[in-house]
């Protein structure tokens, strides 16, 4: 069972199902979506607010997600008419294919992973230098190569 009210909510009985991975919200990002793409690890604008960049720099504790492949649910503040082709779909929970290097070595399903010093990478955490804030999620594949991207269940904290 289903509705939409007068004001365009909707209400599930028994849950809904759709073809994405994950939760994403709509940000703008500095220079311009062009700049970006899908798999890059996201961390908060200094200069603007509301605004997202590449990360830029290990254990970085402005990181906030991944630029979502294909968000099962795309948040947004904007109105429903607004086009939003130019945000930055931002993934912040579910399984992202995240890109990564071999910074801190070998990565295995289940490490731990952070931002790499190389720009809108993660790496390997090594637990010894983790802090809150800075942990994106956790690997769900293994990954030996330079650089490459890897499934992993974003969930930052």
């Amino acid at each position: 069972m289903a509705r939409i009210d007068d004001n365009g909510k909707g209400f599930f009985n028994g849950g809904t199902a759709n073809s994405g991975a994950d939760l994403a919200e709509a940000f703008d990002a500095t220079g311009g979506i062009l700049l970006y793409e899908p798999g890059d690890v996201m961390a908060i604008a200094t200069n603007t607010d509301r605004t997202i960049e590449k990360s830029a720099g290990a254990y970085s504790s402005l990181v906030v997600g991944v630029y979502a492949t294909k968000p099962g649910v795309l948040l947004t503040e904007e109105h429903i008419d607004t086009d939003i082709s130019s945000k930055v779909p931002l993934g912040v929970v579910g399984v992202i294919p995240t890109k990564v290097c071999n910074e801190n070595g070998p990565i295995h399903r289940g490490d731990i992973l952070v931002t790499a010093s190389k720009p809108g990478y993660a790496m390997k955490a090594d637990l010894n230098l983790l802090k809150p804030g800075q942990a994106i999620g956790k690997a769900l594949q293994e990954f030996t190569g330079e650089t490459g991207k890897i499934k992993v269940l974003v969930n930052v904290r």
